[in-house]
């Protein structure tokens, strides 16, 4: 199940990058209209990098799920997935009109899934505690 979400997740991530300048702007703007209403602080630039880092925590997160899944239990392999994902991801918008590939968003799509990698794992070891406790 968690590797078929994982291919939907990446589709939809790809789908995202697939998008011209034009429509991508006009997407992040009805987003940043929509979170404007909870945090008058948000900006344009920082909403677009915020998504980037939730889009990779959440394809980390699932990630990690397909390996332990699978019963790896290292990090790396689904790390490693997540950042080739990411240059994939980028490579591919500098055929999108409008679009550039930059190597400071591969990191920060990197950093989005080692952040969900990170909350995971934290979230494992509270478990694992929680229930040696018991």
């Amino acid at each position: 199940m968690a590797l078929a979400l994982t291919v939907l997740w990446l589709w939809f991530i790809f789908a995202r990058s697939a998008l011209n300048a034009e429509e991508s702007d006009a997407e992040s703007g009805a987003v940043l209209e929509l979170l404007l209403r909870f945090f008058p602080f948000l900006t344009m630039h920082l909403v677009r990098k915020l998504a980037h880092i939730t889009e990779y925590g959440i394809l980390g997160v699932l990630l990690c799920l397909d390996w332990k899944w699978i019963g790896k239990g290292n990090v790396l392999l689904p790390a490693g997935v997540g950042l080739l994902a990411a240059a994939a991801d980028e490579y591919l918008q500098t055929f999108i009109p409008g679009r550039s590939g930059e190597i400071r968003d591969v990191l920060l799509d990197f950093s989005g899934v080692a952040v969900g990698i990170a909350v995971l794992l934290l979230l494992f070891r509270w478990k694992e505690a929680k229930h040696r406790a018991k």
